[in-house]
C-alpha cells in the first residue's frame, strides 16, 4: 500500500508545560473554506489530528507541532493553548512574544486583532491587553507597575509609527539596553483605563497601517506590524505577594528589579507571497519583494540560532529582524508562534509549515545560548590576554623591586642575618667566600643574585670532588673524619638537614651552587600584587577553559539533534 505520510517534526510531551519543556513554542490553525472557495468547489488540502498534534497538508506531508487547531477552533481557545501562559514568564523578567506567520489570506491578521470590536472574534493582541489590565486592576504586587503602549509596521524594510501619521523611524535604539526605534511613540497606559483605551490605539494602528488588495485577499496585509507593550518595573513591584491565580508562587521570587523594562511583542508578519500569484501591479510587486526578504533574514536568524554553528547572526539584514532581536529567541523571549494555514493551497501550506518548524528548532535551548557562549569565549580570550600582559609585567618588576620567573615564585630564599653564624656550627659545612658575596647583597630590591632556589634537602650532604669551586661541602676525608668525630662525641641531637641552594648566574655566567643548613635560611615571598596577578590569570585561564567546554558541548549537542532540521521536504 501506499506509505504513510512523513513527519517532519515531533511534538511536545503530552501535557507538558511552556515552562517545563521550552520557551519556545509553535502552533499551526488552519482557516475554514470561505463562501466563494466553497462556490468554486475548492477542497481542503489540510488534516488535523488533534491527539498526536500533526498538521498533514496533502496525502504525504505531514507536520507535528506544540499545539494544532482545526477549522472549528475559537478565538479563545487559541488564546489561552498559545498566549495565557506567557504572560506569567513576562512578570518574570521575560519578553514576552505572539508571531502569527503564514501566507497572505490565511488569516494571521484575523488570528492577531480579529473582530476591532468586543466579542467572541477578538484576536489575541486584544485579549493579551485584557488579561494584562485584570492583573494590574487585581493590584497586589504590581502598585509599582506601569505600561506604555506603541504601534509600528515594518513596510518595504522601513520602519514606521502607526500611531504619529505613519512617521519614518531611524534603525537606531533609543537605549542601548534595548533595541527600541529612537523617537517611537510610546503612550502610557492608566491601569483602570487600559483596556479602553488601548484597543482604541490599536484600532487607530490598525486603521493606518499600510493594506492592499491582492488576487486571493481584498485587505491583504502589505506590512508587518508590530504592537509593544512596554512594562517598566517601579520600586513598588518588589517584594509583594501578589494575589492573582494566574501566577504561580515560584514567579514572587523572580521579579525583575526596579528600573528593569520587559515587553510583550504582538507581531502580524505579512504573508510570505509569489509574486506571479499575488501581485496586481508593479507597487506590489516590490512591498512583496521586501516582505520575501524581510521573511528569509528572519528565517536565516532563526537557523543561526537554531543550529549555533554561526559565530555572527545576522539581525540587522532587515528591519524586521533588528527590532525584533530581544522577541525571537527563546533565550531573552518567551516566543509563540502561530502558523496560519491556508486550506486551499497545497504547496503554500507546506512552506508555511516548513518555515515553523523551522522556528521550533528553538526549542532547543542549547541552540539558542550558542551565539551567547561564543561571544562570552570571545570575551573572556580578550580578559586572558590582558590578565596574561599584566601578569608578565608584575614578574619583570619595576625599579623598587626585582623581576620574577614562574619558577621562582615557590621555593624561593635567601641567607638569614645570622647565616655565618649557623653555618660555621654545622658539622659537615663551611662558610666559604662565596657565601659571603650572597650574603652581602641579601635584601637589596633590584639584585637578584643574593635570591636561590632549593633545588635538595638532605640530611648528609654528597662531599665536594676536589675539582669542584668551594660550596660549603668537606671533601671526602674531611666529611668521613665529621660523621665519626660526630658519633664518637655520643650527641643524641642530628644535625640540621642540608639545603642546596641554585643562585642564578648574572651577565651570561654558569649558576652558582652552594650548600647551607635549613636554619641558614628563609623563604623569599613575591610582592602580593604579583601573587595577585597570577590567582587572577590563573582564574580567568579556567573560567576560559570551561567556557570553551560548554561551547563545544552546545555546538555537538546541535549538530547532532538538530542535524538536517532545514531540509525541505519535497
Amino acid at each position: 500500500g501506499a506509505a504513510g505520510p512523513q513527519v517532519l517534526a515531533q511534538p511536545m510531551q503530552q501535557g507538558a508545560s511552556l515552562e517545563e519543556e521550552t520557551n519556545v513554542r509553535v502552533a499551526a490553525r488552519v482557516r475554514p473554506l470561505l463562501p466563494r472557495e466553497k462556490a468554486a468547489n475548492c477542497v481542503s488540502c489540510v488534516t488535523v489530528q488533534q491527539e498526536s498534534r500533526q498538521m498533514i497538508v496533502g496525502t504525504r506531508r505531514s507536520f507535528a507541532f506544540d499545539l494544532v487547531f482545526d477549522v472549528d477552533s475559537t478565538q479563545a481557545e487559541v488564546y489561552e493553548g498559545c498566549v495565557s501562559s506567557l504572560l506569567e514568564g513576562c512578570m518574570q523578567g521575560y519578553n514576552a512574544t505572539i508571531l502569527a506567520y503564514g501566507q497572505t489570506g490565511s488569516g494571521k491578521t484575523h488570528t492577531m486583532f480579529g473582530s476591532l470590536e468586543a466579542g467572541e472574534n477578538q484576536g489575541l493582541a486584544f485579549r493579551a491587553v485584557n488579561m494584562l489590565a485584570r492583573l494590574l486592576q487585581e493590584g497586589g504586587g504590581f502598585a509599582g507597575l506601569s505600561v506604555d503602549f506603541s504601534f509600528l509596521e515594518v513596510y518595504n524594510d522601513e520602519l514606521y509609527d502607526l500611531l504619529d501619521c505613519q512617521k519614518k523611524l531611524p534603525k537606531q535604539r533609543s537605549t542601548q539596553a534595548h533595541c527600541v526605534p529612537m523617537g517611537l511613540t510610546r503612550r502610557h497606559c492608566k491601569a483602570d483605563q487600559m483596556e479602553e483605551q488601548v484597543h482604541a490605539w490599536l484600532r487607530e494602528g490598525a486603521a493606518t497601517r499600510t493594506v492592499g488588495k491582492t488576487v486571493f485577499n481584498p485587505r491583504s496585509s502589505r506590512s508587518h506590524g508590530i504592537v509593544l507593550l512596554h512594562l517598566c518595573w517601579g520600586s513598588g513591584s518588589q517584594g509583594q505577594k501578589s494575589g492573582s491565580r494566574l501566577l504561580a508562587s515560584k514567579s514572587q521570587s523572580l521579579r525583575p528589579t526596579a528600573g528593569a523594562e520587559t515587553r510583550i511583542y504582538l507581531v502580524d508578519l505579512a504573508g510570505s507571497e509569489r509574486a506571479g500569484l499575488y501581485a496586481m501591479d508593479q507597487d506590489q510587486l516590490k512591498e512583496g519583494e521586501h516582505i520575501n526578504l524581510s521573511l528569509s533574514a528572519l528565517g536565516r536568524v532563526v537557523g543561526a540560532l537554531a543550529t549555533g554553528k554561526c559565530k555572527h547572526v545576522p539581525y540587522r539584514d532587515s528591519a524586521l529582524t533588528w527590532l525584533l532581536k530581544d522577541a525571537i529567541t527563546g533565550t531573552s523571549a518567551r516566543v509563540c508562534m502561530v502558523a496560519a494555514v491556508h486550506p486551499g493551497h497545497a504547496a503554500e501550506s507546506a512552506s508555511t509549515c516548513r518555515y515553523a518548524h523551522q522556528y521550533s528548532a528553538l526549542q532547543t535551548t542549547s541552540g539558542t545560548k550558542v551565539p551567547d557562549l561564543t561571544a562570552e569565549v570571545r570575551e573572556q580570550k580578550r580578559k586572558v590576554d590582558n590578565l596574561k600582559h599584566a601578569f608578565q609585567k608584575a614578574l619583570e618588576g619595576d625599579e623598587y623591586g626585582i623581576a620574577w620567573t614562574l619558577e621562582s615564585l615557590s621555593g624561593t630564599v635567601q641567607p638569614t642575618r645570622n647565616a655565618r653564624n649557623i653555618v660555621e656550627a654545622h658539622p659537615y659545612l663551611s662558610w666559604t667566600q662565596a657565601h659571603q658575596t650572597k650574603w652581602a647583597v641579601r635584601g637589596q630590591r633590584r639584585d637578584r643574585s643574593g635570591i636561590g632556589r632549593t633545588r635538595a634537602t638532605v640530611d648528609v650532604p654528597e662531599p665536594r670532588a676536589p675539582s669542584d669551586p668551594p660550596d660549603g661541602r668537606p671533601l671526602a676525608d674531611a666529611l668521613a673524619a665529621a660523621i665519626r668525630q660526630l658519633a664518637a662525641s655520643g650527641d643524641g641531637d642530628r644535625p640540621e638537614r642540608c639545603v642546596e641552594v641554585v643562585f642564578e648566574g648574572r651577565h651570561g655566567r654558569p649558576p652558582v651552587i652552594l650548600w647551607y643548613p635549613e636554619d641558614a635560611l628563609e623563604e623569599v615571598q613575591p610582592p602580593k600584587s604579583l601573587v595577585d596577578a597570577k590567582v587572577a590569570f590563573e582564574k580567568a585561564e579556567e573560567e576560559l577553559k570551561r567556557k570553551q567546554a560548554d561551547l563545544k558541548s552546545a555546538q555537538e549537542f546541535c549538530t547532532k539533534e538538530k542535524k538536517g532540521w532545514m531540509t525541505k521536504q519535497e
